[in-house]
């Protein structure tokens, strides 16, 4: 079977096995082992957890120092929408050539911003203290898209229309933060396609390369494929019909004076100034597509911002528009500092604000039941920042946990002053009076939250278990109806109560 064939193969089954993952872990329940990415990273170095993720991220960096850049070539799951999106494009008798552009950059620059997030959650949280949790996901899934509409635009410009405009691999080769980190452990790897005989110098092995590399021109100068770029897809080694081409052990390009290997291109397809312009549009898209869909979709917002750039070359291109080399000159310094100045406001404008930071600080602290450094935190930031009220209604469910009723009601009464109609924090002050034993004035605050929202079924819910514990259970169904979709499930919960509470009803 064709090598290109058992890769799509194998990129097709793990896409399968990411699908009954999926289903297993939101459908059925089975949440025991966690996802599987690389940004186990901000994980691993940022939380010090070591769940599925860390645990990917490390097994892909050990298989890359030494076997290259195999996960890109047979492990990544949208290498199979890349190579699909090319062999059905190849149906329909389209070609595209692979074009080489130095706006690969913005990979680095999303690198760069996962890098400052682990800073960012060191800031917050402190150093990592290491712990493990094979099924924890952290950060992992908070913003993963799960509208068809936002995958079926994903595969759609980052596959068919990237790999249209760009050539083959277009989002490995662009977008994927991974490739430079990886980039790094690939220049020290043992495994490598290597010369194993005469070359006849027919270029197959360059022509098939679904990255761009001049395969011929590396191994006559090194002996073996030394550019970052290798992705070992063994497509240079199936094409040579001399045997050339193997991939094999060696150490004779881990020479301490050999060059070091960065994914930007020697020889690109544009000038500078239209790099600089392509680049720009990139980083634009990728900011604003991060600021109003998630962190994921910017991927797609970079994909969208280089379509659009070489686009509107491509038609200024038809249309015979030239711009001269001396004004092309003059604006090369203006374009760069575009770059810089957008690259730099992206992250200054992503990162998280302080008061957040100190409200996430604090919240950690709850969900590790470390309430009085939680109480702390947000004493703390309200100090810094009074008119937070997400601070301080933190601030009030931490006293609460902690079982300090009257400074909790006193945090809520002033949240309630300042928003009377506001249900939630009704229901929220009912639950500390509850707590206190103050049954009576816990019942009152319940029904005034539930006068400003009939929908809230937890005030009906809490009214129901106080007038229970009350004895009073004809009044206590009243409410109680509200909360269960039918009367077989809430006289279910009933018997379940008594059962529990007095061994009989």
């Amino acid at each position: 079977m064709n090598i290109n064939k058992k890769r799509i193969i194998v990129l097709f089954s793990i896409n399968v096995f990411i699908i009954v993952h999926i289903l297993l872990w939101y459908k059925y329940g089975f949440q025991k082992v966690g996802t599987f990415s690389l940004n186990g990273i901000v994980n691993l170095f940022g939380f010090g957890l070591l769940n599925s993720a860390a645990v990917f991220f490390i097994i892909i960096v050990l298989l890359t120092v030494f076997f290259g850049r195999v996960f890109c070539g047979w492990g990544c799951h949208f290498a199979f929408f890349q190579e699909l999106a090319l062999k059905v494009l190849n149906k329909c008798g389209i070609y595209p050539s692979i074009i080489h552009s130095r706006a690969n950059i913005i990979q680095y620059v999303f690198l760069l911003k996962t890098i400052t997030a682990i800073f960012e959650f060191w800031y917050i949280y402190g150093l990592p203290q290491f712990h493990i949790n094979i099924g924890d996901t952290q950060v992992m899934t908070s913003d993963l898209p799960r509208s068809p509409v936002i995958i079926a635009l994903f595969i759609l410009f980052d596959a068919f229309l990237f790999i249209y405009l760009m050539g083959s691999r277009a989002f490995c080769r662009y977008v994927c933060p991974w490739a430079p980190m990886l980039a790094i452990f690939e220049n020290i790897s043992f495994w490598r396609i290597r010369k194993i005989s005469e070359c006849t110098g027919c270029m197959s092995c360059t022509r098939s390369c679904t990255m761009g590399i001049a395969v011929h021109q590396e191994i006559a100068r090194h002996g073996a494929v030394v550019n970052a770029n290798c992705i070992r897809c063994l497509s240079c080694k199936n094409a040579c019909q001399n045997g050339t081409l193997s991939y094999k052990w060696g150490v004779n390009v881990l020479s301490m004076t050999r060059k070091f290997r960065w994914l930007i291109p020697e020889v690109s397809n544009y000038n500078l100034y239209t790099e600089l312009v392509i680049i720009f549009c990139g980083i634009i898209a990728a900011f604003y597509t991060q600021k109003y869909f998630g962190s994921f979709q910017t991927f797609l917002g970079a994909a969208w911002g280089l379509c659009f750039a070489v686009i509107i070359f491509k038609i200024l291109e038809r249309k015979s528009v030239k711009i001269s080399e001396p004004v092309l000159r003059k604006r090369k310094l203006l374009a760069l500092s575009l770059i810089m100045l957008s690259t730099l406001a992206w992250c200054r404008g992503t990162l998280v604000p302080p008061e957040t930071r100190l409200l996430m600080r604090g919240n950690r602290f709850i969900d590790i039941m470390e309430y009085d450094k939680a109480i702390l935190t947000y004493t703390n930031a309200l100090n810094e920042y009074p008119s937070n009220k997400q601070i301080r209604s933190a601030l009030a469910l931490a006293y609460k946990n902690n079982g300090n009723y009257e400074k909790a009601i006193i945090e809520y009464k002033a949240l309630i002053a300042e928003d009377p109609e506001n249900a939630v924090l009704r229901n929220n002050l009912g639950t500390v009076y509850y707590r206190k034993g103050d049954y009576d004035v816990a019942i009152e605050e319940y029904k005034r939250a539930i006068l400003f929202d009939k929908s809230l079924t937890a005030a009906y819910g809490n009214i129901g278990l106080i007038l229970l514990e009350k004895g009073n259970v004809e009044e206590a169904v009243y409410y109680l109806k509200n909360v269960f979709t039918t009367e077989e499930e809430m006289y279910q919960y009933l018997l379940t109560y008594y059962g529990s509470k007095q061994g009989q009803i």
